[in-house]
């Protein structure tokens, strides 16, 4: 097989890198009136809509490291968006709901993260939309770890 040139704005990793930095941007742009980051964007929607409520499963949605997310929610709990409360299941683990605050935040939100996907497909039809999506999601799972 023949070795291929690498050419950088053809590659994938380009492209990637760039549609994502791009992406945040948008994100951070829409969410700053909120005095949200990105990453409390995707912690508040995760709550919201993902049926998570553990630590642990934040990390694994946010790809944050425990530190750094402990602190966020801490933050994120003095701000009065969400809260601990004692696991029914067993006392000695805490959930991490979203309180009416933070209900009714996401639910604003929630239109920022639309405008952006939308604005991010506007050019393609229904169907690339969805293929674009698939192949996305199939390189995602290839590459999780």
């Amino acid at each position: 097989m023949e070795k291929q040139e690498f050419i950088l704005n053809e590659s994938f990793g380009y492209h990637f890198t760039s549609i994502t930095l791009i992406i945040k941007r948008m994100m951070e742009s829409c969410l700053k009136p909120y005095n949200l980051t990105h990453l409390q964007f995707s912690i508040l929607v995760n709550l919201y809509k993902n049926n998570v409520s553990t630590q642990k499963e934040l990390l694994k949605y946010t790809y944050g490291d425990e530190a750094s997310i402990t602190r966020l929610i801490n933050r994120m709990e003095s701000k009065g968006f969400l809260k601990r409360v004692p696991s029914i299941e067993d006392k000695r683990k805490k959930k991490i709901i979203l309180t009416e605050e933070g209900i009714n935040l996401t639910e604003e939100v929630l239109s920022c993260a639309k405008e952006v996907n939308n604005s991010l497909v506007e050019d393609l039809d229904e169907k690339e939309n969805k293929q674009l999506l698939n192949l996305l999601q199939k390189v995602h799972n290839s590459i999780k770890s």
